[in-house]
């Protein structure tokens, strides 16, 4: 062979990934040896992400294949778009809304500018995750998106009595049925209610790959996963009527930001600043309504922590029940 036998295969073979672990059906993999466990990595925000994980025995499972499609924008703007749904929804997504939407949210349409600021909850300070959420999930306001959510709302009615044991009476009947955004820092996200996982590959600064799959809980009937898939392939599908409306916008947006004026302005994300709070029953730091801008600081809050720091041991966390930002540097509140 050309190399006459003496390239080292095993120093120029495949790169491995250092770190591979599994939280209830989702495998997590990292090429940084250094870096958290995934446990520790996920921290409270795995309390969430067990009202779709954990809420039903069997858990929950993808449908159908990838979806697969290429958008050039930056791998932030989707992030970002999905952490704090609530802000553009109704406006951004008008149209598809006026033809899709069978249950109220929220108030979230064209013209209200009085949107229910306890219709839901904004939640971040999770070590970059974060969550929206209607809190309804009593009303099954998650499968507002559905022409006919009956057959999902009688599944949560059938089903909720369990859920409620598993998960206590907040989850169980706040959240659980209700639309939620899970964040996952930096690359997965996942709705329940509209029901699809989606993962973001970044191919540079201005494209990203985005891998989309329908979910459901292994429970639920083969007919109801059918209408999830169909659903999701409606809405948020290659050729969804909101998916369309968000890769337009934010190629929009990376293509304006290249431009030399527009690079000296600073980015203005102050929207809800200064409402902070927390609960003692939910992990985080909260922000009231579905419309602000705190999920989409934190988010940039961490990218810049990631950025700045040498290595793992200087990475900011973040003190749920104090809600305030810790470091080996000590660098104070936030």
């Amino acid at each position: 062979m050309a190399y006459y036998n003496k390239i080292d295969k095993n120093e120029f073979g495949l790169i491995p990934v250092t770190q591979v672990d599994n939280y209830k059906g989702l495998i997590f993999g990292c090429f940084d040896a250094d870096a958290p466990s995934l446990s520790d990595y996920l921290g409270d925000m795995k309390w969430y992400m067990d009202v779709w994980l954990d809420a039903m025995p069997e858990g929950s499972e993808l449908l159908g294949g990838a979806q697969k499609v290429t958008i050039d924008a930056n791998w932030k703007l989707p992030i970002e778009n999905v952490a704090g749904d609530g802000y553009h929804l109704g406006w951004a997504h008008a149209g598809a809304m006026s033809v899709s939407t069978s249950l109220g949210l929220s108030g979230l349409s064209v013209g209200n500018t009085d949107v229910d600021i306890d219709g839901g909850l904004s939640v971040a300070g999770l070590n970059g995750h974060s969550v929206l959420a209607s809190l309804d999930g009593d009303k099954g306001s998650g499968y507002g998106f559905y022409p006919d959510p009956q057959p999902a709302l009688d599944y949560l009615e059938a089903n909720r009595k369990t859920v409620v044991e598993r998960l206590g009476d907040l989850r169980g009947n706040k959240l659980w049925g209700a639309q939620i955004n899970f964040t996952i820092y930096p690359n997965l996200q996942f709705l329940p209610g509209l029901n699809w996982l989606r993962v973001y590959h970044p191919k540079g600064p201005g494209r990203y790959e985005q891998w989309t799959w329908a979910m459901a809980e292994k429970e639920m009937p083969d007919s109801l996963k059918q209408q999830i898939l169909d659903n999701q392939v409606r809405t948020f599908g290659p050729a969804g009527l909101f998916d369309n409306d968000d890769g337009d916008n934010l190629e929009a947006i990376t293509e304006l930001g290249r431009g030399w004026r527009t690079r000296q302005a600073d980015v203005y994300a102050n929207m809800a600043l200064g409402s902070e709070h927390t609960r003692e029953d939910m992990p985080g730091i909260m922000s009231a309504g579905l419309v602000c801008e705190h999920n989409q600081r934190w988010m940039y809050r961490r990218w810049q922590d990631l950025m700045m720091a040498p290595d793992w041991s200087q990475v900011p966390t973040y003190d749920q029940e104090a809600a305030e930002l810790t470091s080996s540097q000590n660098r104070g509140a936030a």
